[in-house]
């Protein structure tokens, strides 16, 4: 396959950004009455998150840039759909799935910044992802007692958790191959080979 130059590149990035975006908004627009399908605000945070993420890959190479414009677009994308009417709940109860977005957003960003899955953000995103998830299971009703109820009835599972995860930890450490949750040093080597 023929390669592209870098405003080839450029220019297809943005094409991309611009289709998937065009292709949620009307995908949307048959569900909602067209005066509720696109208020302004969200637009403008939509597109305002398209830039940095736009500019995060193809200028500027900033992992917070990266993030920031990842959650801005895929947060607004979700208020869009709440205040459409397609997501039949509130934003009052849907207050996790920010979470849930800040977890996607942070592998993401890990990927972004090494080009690979670093145990540095893999386990910080799984986390979010999984509190938000369970926090979810609470602003949904799917579990019909109070959060409060639940952390005093079972609040030694949590214990349980921890020390399975510690002592999975010490088992996997064992090994001297594995570094995890460490990563091995880079040598200047590598160093010298990501910047150019």
């Amino acid at each position: 396959m023929k390669r592209f130059t870098v405003p080839i590149l450029n220019i297809l990035l943005a094409i991309g950004i611009v289709c998937i975006f065009a292709g949620f908004f009307l995908l949307i627009h048959p569900f909602a009455g067209l005066q509720d399908v696109a208020p302004f605000t969200n637009i403008c945070l939509i597109l305002f998150g398209a830039l940095c993420f736009y500019f995060a890959l193809v200028k500027y190479r900033h992992a917070p840039l990266f993030f920031f414009g990842l959650y801005l677009c895929l947060a607004s994308c979700l208020f869009l759909l709440v205040t459409s009417g397609i997501l039949p709940v509130g934003l009052s109860q849907l207050w996790p799935c920010g979470v849930v977005l800040c977890g996607i957003c942070l592998f993401f960003t890990g990927l972004f910044r090494h080009r690979k899955i670093l145990s540095a953000y893999l386990f910080p995103s799984l986390l979010l992802i999984i509190l938000g998830g369970f926090f979810l299971l609470f602003s949904l009703d799917i579990i019909s007692i109070s959060f409060r109820t639940f952390v005093a009835r079972w609040w030694p599972v949590f214990l349980i958790i921890i020390g399975l995860f510690l002592v999975g930890l010490f088992l996997y450490q064992q090994n001297p191959q594995f570094y995890f949750p460490y990563e091995p040093e880079a040598d200047d080597s590598e160093l010298e080979v990501r910047e150019e």
